[in-house]
């Protein structure tokens, strides 16, 4: 893995865990981003959000199981 997609997935969980996983959330968030690094980065940071969550997710079924 690369120290950019290890970032990458490192800045996903950090947003997620600070509440934005909800829609209107995450318009705000890419909003933001997109201000500051453009619209390809905004998509592809929530692009990753959505796999973390998904992650998240099994290991907590995994978890509970």
């Amino acid at each position: 893995m690369s120290n950019r997609q290890y970032m990458l997935e490192c800045e996903a969980r950090e947003w997620l865990r600070r509440g934005y996983n909800n829609p209107s959330s995450i318009r705000i968030l890419k909003s933001k981003i997109t201000r500051r690094r453009g619209e390809a980065a905004a998509e592809k940071l929530i692009e990753e959000m959505r796999r973390q969550w998904q992650i998240m997710r099994t290991q907590q079924r995994n978890y509970k199981s």
